[in-house]
């Protein structure tokens, strides 16, 4: 903040009223640029921050102060509810840096002795009040001393877009790369699409077996099932999320095994992963086309060594881990994940008393032709899945559907699903996919770009009351933006509306999308991108996320329907 002696003495001298918090440290510089055109006759005024009240010692500084003056900023930084009974020029642009350049035209025009109304923008007066407000605080990131200059912000009411800033630049949108592979998958795998797990043993051996043994193996075939698992791994975490459950496929097995008389294999669990025919494990040792010696690989090596995305295979448990722990973080990725999910299986077994006299391994299933079926279990469907990908941001399972949907197309390799996901897009929105460059599918690669347009009309097509949009984070409720939500409003206005979001963060991105309904029915989409170098050292719940999240939380102001 500016020492006492920049600030001056505000008797009778023109005041030039500015906010006071972190994200005003631009305006502040602002301010001093047009106190020194002003003269010794002029004295900067703090406001307090954008939620804060005028502070007491300030406002007498202002009461002090002659009629008239400047405000630096909109009405998000310095609310007029802050200035009553008083008439000041607003000087302000639709960001940070739009507001420094008003404030030099008009520091200008005041130099050269011209009137500096000309050099202040005038406000679209035809626009009603409350789109005037919305477009202000919505825009209030741009302003923003965290605000870096790539960045692009969209909002939607209803179909219609309000705000726009920089909305077709492709950006890196982490994890919002989720929403593109979500609709993606739904257009081409549908909503109720499930994958199935299958037991079996070869036919010929299963009918031989005698006095309780069945001389050969049993083979777990793997269906593209991204959510299987054993209770322990998805009961470790508190929150209940859908899954496909292995040890109910174990109790189906047991109950042919035994009614068939057998209790004892003389043989092993093999487990079939060939379902991804590509047998790709993860995306560390791939590039992009075009790719230097310069261009780092699809996926870095840290996001395998701190567990954020497991083993790709067509038979996965666990999501690929064996041993895992409570934390993430300490869990052991599978070398083998086949022969890991066989070994999760061989367990299951055993713990209902099957005698394996052999070690589990991965391999090939006998022919459809050629073998007895034992059991199946059925995934919950893709529709059900939505909350993990989204809601709670898992990669594994999004990288096993984009995979999916390349297998639909008869290639299921990372490149040959980045090109039927792609044309699904094309398909779907149009010239508004050439804004997207989709790398992989769960938005972890740095290859990854999406537009803050791209990204509305996607939530657009879902639509406001889809399974797609409830699936979406509770903007400061659930995970991943437990700790991010919008302020409640001000002036006894209520509750915050309800926010249902995807957040988006990497090393150097930090986003938002979602879509919220206000009470007079009016639903808002919006975007948000912002990308710099190691952007995520401003932390998880940044200004330029809150006052995003602030601005669609808080229309609570709308026209009536």
């Amino acid at each position: 903040m500016p020492p006492p002696e920049v600030l001056g003495d505000c008797t009778d001298a023109v005041p030039v009223v500015v906010a006071s918090d972190a994200d005003a440290q631009s305006d502040i510089y602002s301010a001093v640029t047009l106190k020194g055109v002003l003269g010794a006759a002029s004295c900067i005024v703090l406001a307090g921050g954008r939620d804060e009240p005028f502070p007491q010692n300030q406002l007498k500084r202002l009461a002090a102060a002659a009629p008239g003056g400047y405000v630096v900023g909109g009405p998000a930084a310095v609310p007029e509810a802050k200035l009553p009974n008083r008439d000041m020029t607003r000087v302000y642009g639709a960001d940070r840096w739009e507001t420094a350049a008003v404030v030099g035209a008009v520091a200008a025009a005041l130099a050269a002795g011209e009137d500096p109304a000309d050099a202040v923008p005038q406000p679209d007066s035809s626009a009603p009040a409350w789109q005037q407000r919305l477009t202000t605080e919505f825009s209030a990131a741009l302003q923003s001393s965290e605000a870096p200059e790539d960045m692009c912000m969209s909002l939607y009411r209803n179909d219609e877009p309000i705000f726009e800033h920089e909305p077709h630049m492709p950006l890196l949108p982490a994890s919002l790369m989720k929403l593109a592979t979500v609709t993606a998958a739904l257009n081409e795998l549908g909503a109720n699409a499930t994958f199935t797990t299958r037991v079996v043993a070869d036919a010929s051996e299963f009918a031989a077996a005698s006095d309780g043994v069945l001389q050969g193996d049993l083979y777990l075939i793997g269906g593209g099932d991204p959510v299987l698992a054993t209770p322990g791994y998805i009961n470790r975490i508190a929150d209940a999320r859908p899954y496909t459950d292995a040890s109910e496929l174990a109790d189906r097995v047991m109950a042919e095994l035994d009614a068939a008389g057998i209790d004892t294999i003389d043989g092993a669990i093999v487990g079939d992963g060939s379902w991804f025919a590509d047998g790709e494990r993860t995306y560390t040792d791939q590039f992009p086309p075009g790719a230097t010696s310069e261009t780092p690989a699809v996926w870095k090596e840290s996001y395998l060594s701190g567990n954020f995305v497991g083993v790709l295979s067509g038979l996965i448990i666990n999501d690929g881990y064996s041993p895992y722990t409570i934390d993430r973080r300490s869990h052991t990725r599978s070398v083998d994940p086949v022969q890991a999910a066989a070994s999760d299986f061989d367990d299951l077994l055993e713990e209902r008393g099957l005698v394996i006299r052999h070690r589990p391994r991965s391999g090939s299933a006998p022919a459809a032709n050629d073998s007895t079926a034992l059991g199946r279990i059925v995934s919950p469907t893709i529709a059900e899945m939505l909350v993990r990908i989204l809601r709670y941001s898992e990669n594994t399972p999004a990288e096993m559907l984009f995979k999916q949907i390349g297998r639909h197309h008869g290639d299921s390799s990372r490149a040959g699903s980045a090109a039927a996901a792609t044309a699904a897009l094309g398909g779907l929105l149009g010239t508004a996919a050439d804004e997207i460059t989709l790398v992989d599918g769960s938005g972890l690669s740095v290859h990854n770009r999406m537009s803050c347009e791209a990204a509305v009309r996607l939530l657009l097509m879902a639509g406001s009351d889809s399974r797609f949009v409830g699936s979406l984070s509770i903007a400061g409720r659930t995970p991943t933006l437990q700790s991010c939500g919008p302020r409640p409003p001000g002036n006894g206005q209520g509750p915050a509306n309800t926010v249902f979001a995807k957040g988006g963060q990497l090393n150097d991105s930090s986003a938002i999308a979602g879509v919220s309904t206000a009470a007079n029915g009016d639903v808002l989409t919006f975007a948000m991108i912002a990308n710099e170098p190691l952007i995520i050292r401003i932390g998880s719940c940044n200004t330029l996320r809150q006052l995003t999240l602030d601005a669609i939380g808080r229309y609570t102001y709308g026209p009536a329907s």
